[in-house]
């Protein structure tokens, strides 16, 4: 991939539009197959656990590689690593639309592909979030930061849809849906440069001596792993409960999955009005006090109804705390290290995403099977969280944080 670092380039409304359409796949590691989840258990069946790794083992490869690829960017180029990352992206995630058969064989090769799907999106999250560090600055890098966390959320809504749909003819179709990497990596070729690194405006704008709070970085990371391991329930465990439970088909099961990345958006867009007002842990706390109330919803009712409202709540309380997080971070970056930075809060993200598959089934057992039981059970995690911010702020009084919105 041959992209010249711009001299000077400043970024357009078209390099705003192909940065939000790479945020709206960072989610994506098992969104657009999830809705089929049930239909690969009757393929391969017996091997429940391997099969819902499908969905999260792609969330373990960014993991693991997330901040490495946010080194690479930092070394090679944001922009030459997002281009790259793309091509392995949809290659590798088209890929299972190839599978045939249901032997173990089968399962294991899939699996495979899967984790490379991650490492493609590791270098997309860390690249693309880096970006938006180096592209923006003050009022347009918190804009930018929501406009991110809205794609991601919008992202969800047509990916999972899009995957319920294609999962009324089989299990192998949702795959397609990786193909979207095509336009995109397009888009990038046209509307994208290396930030300048060293003009003047540059070193004015942000000082690259400054170090960051490993302190803050740490609190960050630690934030967005347990939210999304809350938020990951949805993905991983309602398909299932919806389709055997209530008897939703894949395609509405997509359509309710979706609902959580609409209203995710829609707060995530007022991020930027919350800021104006709040301190950002202020907001995290708001949030995760947002999921807590969408865990416990089912405890109170099984329902259509119920289930349409915990994903509502729950999208408004991530829609606060995604944005809040990255922003935080944003404003400890320096073009040498925002790659790295970017990184790890991609990796803290995906461990999230893949730990909840792994406490997920000892939880459910304990819990007797209940769903209702084991979203409660996080529900009351998301409450001590929330908690532990309300002191957190009071500790740091009107330190860190608030330098994230300058």
């Amino acid at each position: 991939l041959n992209m010249q670092e711009g001299s000077r380039f400043k970024p357009t409304k078209a390099t705003l539009l192909t940065i939000m359409l790479c945020s709206m796949l960072m989610l994506m590691g098992g969104a657009a197959v999830a809705p089929a989840l049930p239909l690969i258990e009757q393929v391969f069946t017996g091997q429940d656990t391997l099969v819902s790794m499908i969905i999260t083992i792609p969330s373990l490869a960014v993991g693991l590689v997330g901040f490495g690829m946010g080194a690479l960017a930092d070394r090679f180029g944001k922009v030459r690593v997002l281009g790259t990352s793309l091509v392995v992206f949809t290659v590798a995630g088209a890929f299972g639309y190839l599978m045939d058969g249901s032997s173990g064989e089968q399962l294991y090769i899939l699996l495979v592909a899967r984790f490379i799907v991650g490492i493609g999106i590791a270098g997309i999250s860390s690249a693309v979030t880096a970006l938006i560090a180096e592209y923006y600055t003050g009022i347009d890098r918190i804009r930018a930061l929501s406009y991110q966390s809205a794609a991601m959320g919008v992202g969800v809504l047509i990916l999972e849809y899009t995957g319920g749909l294609l999962a009324e003819f089989s299990w192998r179709e949702p795959f397609l849906v990786y193909l979207i990497g095509v336009p995109i990596l397009l888009m990038v070729l046209l509307t994208m440069r290396e930030p300048q690194r060293d003009a003047p405006e540059d070193t004015v704008r942000r000082e690259p001596e400054r170090k960051a709070d490993g302190r803050l970085l740490v609190i960050c990371y630690l934030t967005i792993f347990i939210a999304m391991t809350m938020a990951f329930l949805l993905p991983t465990k309602m398909p299932t409960y919806l389709q055997t439970e209530l008897a939703v088909s894949t395609s509405v099961t997509g359509l309710f999955l979706g609902v959580h990345g609409v209203t995710n958006a829609c707060f995530s867009l007022m991020y930027r009005r919350f800021v104006q007002r709040l301190r950002p842990f202020t907001i995290i706390v708001i949030g995760f006090l947002l999921l807590a109330v969408a865990l416990v919803t089912l405890k109170l009712s099984e329902s259509i109804a119920s289930s349409i409202a915990m994903m509502i709540i729950a999208g408004a309380g991530l829609g606060m705390v995604c944005p809040a997080v990255s922003n935080i971070l944003a404003g400890e970056t320096t073009s040498s290290t925002s790659g790295k930075i970017m990184g790890g809060y991609s990796t803290s993200l995906n461990f999230g995403q893949f730990a909840i598959s792994l406490i997920s089934v000892p939880l459910f057992a304990a819990v007797g099977d209940s769903y209702p039981d084991l979203f409660a059970v996080m529900a009351v995690v998301a409450v001590v969280v929330a908690v532990a911010f309300m002191v957190l702020t009071r500790m740091m009084g009107s330190g860190a944080p608030s330098k994230a919105t300058s």
